[in-house]
């Protein structure tokens, strides 16, 4: 009993993780349905362009079946519910013996569109087709003869009101009927010259048919005579149906969302609206129901309850298709497509908005940096770029008219593109300019491009091409495993990544696409798309609905249930754990099956000595969920796969460890817990930073930071700031003199000695003492001083510029010559390390009157005369010994006339001198003497 509980759990478990494992299509097709075929009230089949769809449920959902070739099958009909006949273009019939699990083509005669097949008794079928080509089967449509019906107009439909009695439409206006199972046709004129385009009787004797501009025609003596109903429309009317227990109601419906109805067999029609504009192309009543169902173009079809009175939108598609997906979230994604189609959705597909350029050329791919910035290439070099998730697109210039293939960009700024021919484009400023990169050194047409994070490029492309690039500038051909086309590529991490193209080709490289190795995946279709989630998993795309999953970084491939066999282009994934397939005809699949959450926390030491330690992550108990664990600098002793580890560290630093779940949908986030791991401390080297210093300074010191160490810092007679416990802090010094700073370092294996640096902590100078010299002086050099303080430099300044300091500064004792009469403040300010005192200062009057009483005191003589004068004047001089110049200086302090005399000469004369108030300066080699002299 026990054995049988846990067998069940197992599969039960095992169920819901397949189940978990999902591909769903979102929203409908696009794909154009073409008929309609009831085989009783729960069973009906569609027929469409590249695709059957089987109901079992009367039509609530619907599910898709394999067809044999990538054709547009006009018409169905089935005689039983396992029994059924399909006909198409290029002269294509599909048999079913099994409910349509399977489709088997039937050669006939003939590479005409065939439009209609009708099973008239199980071995009696007819199937009508363009050029006048009707052809029948005896034997349930395993082979078919062709009938002479004389005309070569299109036959559209085909009808048989009872066993013996035929009608088909025909696109000249008329009709053809049999009166002995087919076995001869005859011509029915009728009233109207418009193609018709469906036959109905609701008896023996009452028929319409249908045709275009509007056409409606009613008989009521078996196709003998015709009446033209109006209508009231002008579209073309496509097909027709009546309700088989209420032979007066009665649907027609057509062009442009045309839809009408008759509640008296055809005396008059309504129209009924509906809010779409699609053509539909068949319609059909469900058995003996008021149920009425109509299919049309762009996957659309509508179900009325009351025989048309009203209708329901059940089933509808965009019939554009997706070439490219680029999804940035699990919500947010873009796609592009032919004819200039660019779509987005916020919502994973749930609504569909376009985004389309009114440009006639094909986008072949896109990416987005952000989820607002995105660039898209396709035809002609076109690179379109947005800024706002879609809403404006800038037309980028790209000087080439090659058809670009591939884009990628690192960042906002930098990108490339290839395309045919070997083409590759590189911008850095946002696609704004674009160089073509001349050295791609290959002429083979290029399909993607991706980078790793070190700037290595790969790109791929038909014949197997692979181009390999350490710059981005300069390309060298890699050789490759395969010749086959190669259309995508997909990073794993940053050193792998997978190429995939055509006949089931897959190559990997290890080694940043150096060198690279075919992988056998069992599958010869063509693959169209690759994306990676990490390392391990990863999905491809390929054609009639197949998506591969690998979770061993490609190695093994698994094919995945999806339910269509329609063409995928592209996948992309937006996390982990959901993702998006599309397609041609619209074909939008999300997958999604849940990964493990990250773990929110490791438990462990996170600072230790080299030990063993052990780690855990909170269990989520989610089936079949395991543990990866890796760690770097240590090895893990036991429990790798569960939620404790138990782990050995051998390598002292800053190592750590990482975890992440994993199950059968893949892997989840990895968390990582930062160890720092120890030996025993040793005494530092040295404490970096400033030895003498300011009393109220805050200074840095630092020594060297050993991951894991906390430092203990002491300074004597300052305060530790900031930065205690690290090695660097911030000392605010309070106390002058001779003090010191140490610091201890400590970890979880001990303590080391401590390192002591001597500090010397200094005051600002204190004021000077007075300033001792002369303070009434004439124009000439005095000397002045104030006491010497060991350790303190003096800054001197006379105010207004009233004289010179000419030796001495920076000392305490300087020489200065006075220049200017006046009153001035001589001041000495001390200056030390720790900027400056108070400064001392001491008032000069000097004037020339007492330049003069000094030299008289000296036997010293200068005589200027005339003065004032009319522009000449002359000097004369005594007592001066060697004189070495005279100038003349105005008011403005130029100098306007300079005399440089021989050696003994005492006697000068000036003329033509300006109108003003000027300075004679007299230099002598020891001093220097002025007088002023008026020029009226």
């Amino acid at each position: 009993m026990t054995k049988v509980l846990l067998l069940t759990i197992c599969l039960f478990s095992l169920t819901n993780t397949l189940q978990s494992q999902t591909w769903r299509r979102v929203g409908g097709w696009g794909n154009e349905f073409t008929g309609i075929s009831w085989v009783n009230d729960e069973v009906g089949f569609l027929s469409g362009d590249r695709i059957i769809l089987k109901t079992v449920d009367g039509g609530l959902s619907w599910s898709e079946q394999a067809a044999p070739d990538d054709v547009v099958m006009n018409g169905l009909d089935f005689f039983n519910q396992n029994v059924g006949l399909m006909v198409g273009e290029n002269g294509i019939v599909y048999k079913t013996i099994n409910a349509g699990s399977t489709w088997t083509r039937i050669k006939i005669n003939t590479s005409t569109t065939l439009r209609k097949v009708k099973f008239v008794t199980q071995n009696r079928v007819f199937a009508v087709g363009d050029n006048g080509q009707l052809y029948r089967s005896t034997n349930g449509g395993d082979s078919w003869a062709r009938q002479d019906v004389g005309t070569t107009a299109n036959l559209s439909s085909i009808y048989f009101a009872t066993l013996d009695t035929g009608y088909i439409a025909l696109h000249d206006g008329r009709l053809l009927r049999t009166s002995n199972q087919g076995n001869n046709w005859i011509i029915l004129n009728t009233p109207n010259a418009q193609p018709l385009n469906d036959v109905y009787f609701s008896n023996g004797r009452d028929g319409y048919a249908v045709g275009n501009r509007g056409t409606i025609l009613k008989t009521t003596n078996a196709g003998s005579s015709w009446t033209v109903i109006n209508s009231g429309t002008e579209r073309d009317l496509l097909a027709v149906h009546f309700n088989k227990t209420n032979p007066n109601l009665g649907v027609v419906v057509g062009q442009s969302a045309t839809l009408l109805r008759t509640t008296n067999a055809g005396l008059t029609f309504d129209g009924i609206n509906v809010n779409n504009t699609q053509t539909y192309k068949d319609v059909r009543f469900r058995g003996n129901s008021n149920m009425v169902f109509t299919v049309g173009t762009s996957g659309h079809m509508l179900t009325s309850t009351n025989s048309g009175g009203s209708w329901t939108l059940r089933l509808s598609g965009n019939s554009a298709d997706y070439i490219a997906a680029k999804f940035r979230t699990e919500n947010l994604g873009y796609f592009v497509g032919p004819a200039g189609k660019i779509f987005s959705t916020s919502n994973g597909g749930s609504s569909i908005v376009d985004r389309s350029r009114p440009l006639s050329i094909d986008f072949h791919n896109l990416y987005f940096v952000t989820n607002a910035l995105g660039f898209v290439v396709g035809e002609q070099g076109t690179v379109l770029r947005t800024s706002n998730s879609g809403g404006n697109w800038s037309s980028l210039n790209t000087n080439t008219i090659v058809n670009l293939r591939g884009v990628y960009f690192s960042n906002n700024n930098t990108g490339y593109v290839v395309g045919e021919s070997g083409f590759i484009s590189k911008t850095e400023n946002n696609g704004v300019n674009w160089q073509m990169v001349d050295a791609s050194n290959t002429t083979a047409n290029l399909n993607q491009v991706l980078f790793f994070e070190n700037s290595i490029g790969l790109i791929v492309g038909e014949g197997g091409q692979i181009s390999r690039s350490e710059n981005g500038q300069f390309w060298t051909t890699v050789n490759s495993p395969i010749n086959t086309h190669l259309v995508d590529l997909a990073r794993l991490d940053e050193q792998s990544a997978i190429a995939v193209g055509n006949q089931g080709t897959i190559i990997k490289t290890t080694d940043q696409g150096l060198t690279w190795n075919s992988i056998n995946s069992s599958f010869q279709v063509d693959f169209t798309g690759v994306d990676f989630l990490d390392e391990s998993v990863g999905f491809i795309t390929g054609s009639k609905g197949l998506i591969l999953k690998t979770m061993d970084g490609g190695e093994t491939w698994t094919k995945m249930q999806t339910g269509t066999f329609q063409n995928f282009k592209d996948v992309s994934f937006g996390s982990l754990s959901i993702g998006y397939a599309v397609g041609d005809q619209g074909t939008l699949f999300q997958y999604s099956c849940a990964v493990p959450v990250t773990p929110t926390v490791i438990f462990g030491e996170s600072n230790i000595c080299i030990s063993q330690q052990i780690y855990t992550v909170q269990n989520s108990n989610t089936p079949g969920e395991t543990f990866e664990w890796r760690v770097d600098g240590g090895t893990i002793l036991e429990g790798q796969g569960s939620n404790r580890i138990v782990v050995n560290w051998n390598s002292p630093g800053r190592n750590a460890v990482l975890v992440r779940g994993q199950n059968a949908c893949g892997n989840g986030g990895t968390k990582g817990l930062e160890v720092l791991v120890s030996v025993q401390p040793q005494a530092l080297p040295e404490i970096s930073g400033e030895g003498t210093v300011c009393l109220g300074s805050t200074t840095s010191y630092e020594v060297i930071d050993i991951p894991g160490t906390d430092y203990v810092w002491v300074a004597s007679g300052g305060l530790i700031r900031g930065g205690q416990g690290t090695s660097r802090v911030n000392v605010e010094w309070t106390t002058t003199g001779d003090r010191s700073l140490q610091v201890s370092p400590r970890n979880p294996c001990g303590n080391a000695p401590a390192t002591i640096k001597p500090i010397s902590i200094q005051s600002p100078p204190e004021q000077p003492s007075a300033i001792s010299g002369s303070d009434l002086v004439g124009l000439v050099e005095e000397e002045y001083e104030v006491a010497l303080t060991p350790g303190v430099n003096y800054t001197w300044a006379i105010s207004n510029s009233g004289g010179a300091i000419i030796s001495g500064q920076g000392s305490n004792k300087v020489k200065v010559r006075w220049q200017r009469e006046g009153d001035f403040d001589l001041t000495a300010t001390p200056m030390n390390a720790c900027h400056t005192g108070t400064p001392a200062s001491l008032k000069v009057n000097v004037n020339l009157i007492t330049s003069i009483t000094e030299e008289k005191s000296q036997n010293i003589a200068i005589k200027v005369y005339p003065n004032p004068s009319k522009g000449d004047v002359k000097i004369n001089t005594s007592g001066l010994g060697a004189i070495i110049k005279i100038s003349l200086v105005n008011s403005l302090g130029q100098i306007i006339r300079e005399i440089s005399p021989d050696e003994g000469d005492s006697n000068f004369e000036i003329k033509n001198l300006p109108r003003g108030v000027h300075s004679i300066s007299v230099r002598t080699r020891d001093n220097e003497f002025f007088r002023k002299v008026v020029i009226q």
